[in-house]
């Protein structure tokens, strides 16, 4: 019964994600996640914004493409509007 409530659970929250807000489709999108990340997961550290959201930035914006850290995934999603 776990299995099916947490299997149930997984695909609602995948479904979420096709309906994410078109911000979350641009570099700038993913920067300002990354940063709220670093604002609540990881306030002590000072640098995370700076050592970690704008070197992904700066690669996204040329490549188009985001890849998590090991927290989130390691997902890489490409395509995004360089924005």
């Amino acid at each position: 019964m776990t299995k099916i409530v947490s299997a149930t659970a997984l695909a609602f929250m995948l479904a979420l994600t096709l309906f994410a807000p078109a911000e979350a489709a641009t570099c700038s999108g993913s920067f300002n996640t990354c940063v709220s990340r670093c604002k609540t997961k990881y306030a002590a550290d000072k640098s995370c914004v700076s050592d970690h959201c704008s070197p992904k930035l700066a690669t996204c914006k040329t490549s188009g493409c985001w890849q998590q850290g090991g927290d989130f995934g390691n997902v890489l999603t490409c395509n995004l509007d360089k924005r």
